[in-house]
């Protein structure tokens, strides 16, 4: 949808030049986010505070004028894309620690402070804030909340939705909201703060939140674990599991993704083996040698090779070749497709075999890593974008790889979000109840569909 140029004009008047901005340079610099997919907008908005979010929201539903909420645009859904024309809203320049109660342990924050950023602050203080998105180190605490972020710490501590107490922002005609309480227990009306997270700038604006800390963990230990094949892996997360062992992370990559870290980055990784997992446990400094130990020989017992890591030195040595998986397959082509899908942890081992299966049949080249502690795999498919066969090729095998989600029950999308990638694949994966009374929740919060419109559902 194209915004009239008179249109424009007078939402640029009423928002004031000061916020409003159409230079080309700012235009191209907000048309991608990490789908490498671009539209290019029709303007973009700078709030710094959130009186100004307040006017431009009512602006643009008086107008109507589509906006799209956008924090670093790192995002792999397209959900910050202006789909379809739009002014995107920058909130990067909302990026304040308002508050940190080191007794209450919560942090109160704007939605452009960087998650990398808020961790360190609070760690100087021997607290903990979990959630940690492999772009941490320039993704922002507002789109952590907007997608649901998780990361590697998911399997022990949860993912975003559970360290967010409150929600401060505003509704598309900008009237403000404030969506929990600060405490913890609530059981005031329906829980409206927990359907704003994850909600991909489609129903609010948010401004501030207020985040629960932990308490920093006193000491961790790293293992590296290789198998001769996949089912071993799988079957060694249950072990742990069973044994009562929660691990803080655990990571793991299938043999095309050891292979392809191996010629990427030269560590000397084993290239005999079909799996490896990245298991890290966390924990009271008086505990850790028997909790080591105890990892140490159910892994040993399954694993054809172990190696441990104590120090931070040798940690970050070992945490390279997981973080290594992304940037390695960029030798297998110069377009990838990267889905996040979950299943239930039991059938983690036919979903690797029906990816194998699909990737076979299409002649594609396939690579598997990701959060193994709760089911969440990470596709990627690496191709010639120019090549109109192989993209076809591409196309069908997504389409396949979702079918195989939905045959065991699981999520399209794991962390990632929905955004444009995923909308043609959520009716399938949804309850058709649950799916209209979400499109219905859509219009009841954003009746003239300004907020993110054409995003998550059709």
């Amino acid at each position: 949808m194209t915004i009239p140029e008179r249109v424009l004009r007078q939402f640029a008047d009423e928002v004031g030049p000061e916020l409003f901005s159409a230079d080309p340079v700012s235009l191209v610099m907000h048309s991608y986010d990490a789908t490498n997919e671009f539209v290019v907008p029709a303007g973009i908005v700078r709030p710094r505070a959130a009186p100004e979010v307040a006017r431009i929201l009512a602006a643009a539903n008086r107008l109507g004028v589509p906006l799209v909420p956008r924090g670093a645009g790192t995002g792999f859904s397209g959900g910050a894309l202006p789909e379809r024309g739009g002014v995107v809203l920058d909130l990067l320049g909302l990026n304040r620690v308002l508050d940190l109660d080191e007794a209450a342990m919560t942090v109160t924050v704007e939605p452009g402070v960087v998650t990398l950023h808020l961790q360190d602050l609070v760690g100087k203080k021997g607290l903990f804030y979990p959630p940690d998105p492999a772009s941490l180190k320039v993704c922002t605490i507002g789109g952590n909340v907007a997608e649901n972020a998780g990361g590697p710490h998911c399997v022990k501590y949860g993912v975003t939705r559970d360290y967010v107490m409150v929600v401060d922002g505003f509704t598309a005609d900008g009237r403000p909201l404030r969506a929990g309480k600060a405490t913890l227990k609530n059981r005031a009306g329906y829980d409206l703060k927990d359907l704003l997270i994850g909600s991909e700038g489609t129903l609010a604006v948010f401004t501030s939140f207020v985040l629960r800390l932990i308490p920093r963990p006193e000491a961790t230990v790293l293992f590296v674990a290789f198998f001769p094949d996949f089912n071993a892996a799988t079957s060694m997360v249950n072990t742990l599991f069973r044994a009562g062992i929660t691990p803080s992370s655990m990571e793991f990559m299938d043999g095309s993704a050891i292979r392809a870290v191996e010629r990427h980055a030269k560590f000397g990784l084993p290239l005999q083996y079909q799996a490896l997992l990245l298991i890290e446990v966390d924990g009271r400094a008086d505990e850790m040698d028997r909790v080591r130990r105890r990892t140490e020989e159910i892994l040993s017992a399954g694993a054809a090779e172990v190696r441990v890591a104590v120090s931070a030195e040798e940690q970050a040595a070992l945490w390279e070749i997981r973080r290594k998986a992304s940037p390695a397959m960029r030798a297998f082509g110069n377009k990838k497709a990267n889905e996040d899908i979950v299943v239930p942890r039991q059938h983690i081992p036919a979903t690797i075999r029906g990816l194998r299966e699909i990737a076979d049949r299409h002649r594609l080249n396939l690579i598997a890593f990701g959060h193994i502690g709760d089911g969440n795999i990470h596709v990627n498919i690496m191709y010639d974008g120019q090549d109109p066969d192989e993209t076809g090729r591409v196309e069908v095998a997504i389409r396949e790889v979702f079918d195989l989600v939905n045959r065991y029950e699981g999520a399209v999308s794991g962390e990632h979000g929905i955004g444009l990638s995923k909308k043609p694949y959520l009716p399938a994966n949804l309850d058709p109840v649950c799916y209209d009374l979400m499109r219905s929740i859509k219009r009841v919060f954003d009746p003239n569909n300004i907020l993110n419109p054409y995003k998550m559902f059709y």
